[in-house]
């Protein structure tokens, strides 16, 4: 499941895997390094700057869901919302 979360934060969500993908909509294609959070997220920055521009969260839903997964991009997508600030952070 993907989508695009007010223009401007890109997400896929890997049912299977239970992991969820965030970027910024701009920065889908550019390098990046990942580095673990306090939080146990990935956090994805710049190669060329070190700026965050994504976020990985592995076993998402089993951290943070509560209750069957939703079934429609619209509902995923207002979970997902919040997590939009700290990609930014």
């Amino acid at each position: 499941m993907e989508g695009i979360i007010n223009r401007n934060l890109w997400f896929h969500y890997d049912v299977d895997g239970d992991v969820l993908y965030l970027r910024f909509v701009s920065e889908r294609d550019t390098p990046t390094l990942g580095e673990e959070t306090p939080d146990g997220f990935i956090l994805l920055r710049r190669e060329d700057d070190d700026r965050p521009v994504g976020l990985t969260i592995v076993n998402w839903w089993k951290r943070f869901g509560t209750g069957n997964l939703p079934d429609s991009l619209e509902e995923l997508g207002r979970l997902i919302e919040p997590l939009g600030g700290k990609v930014a952070a």
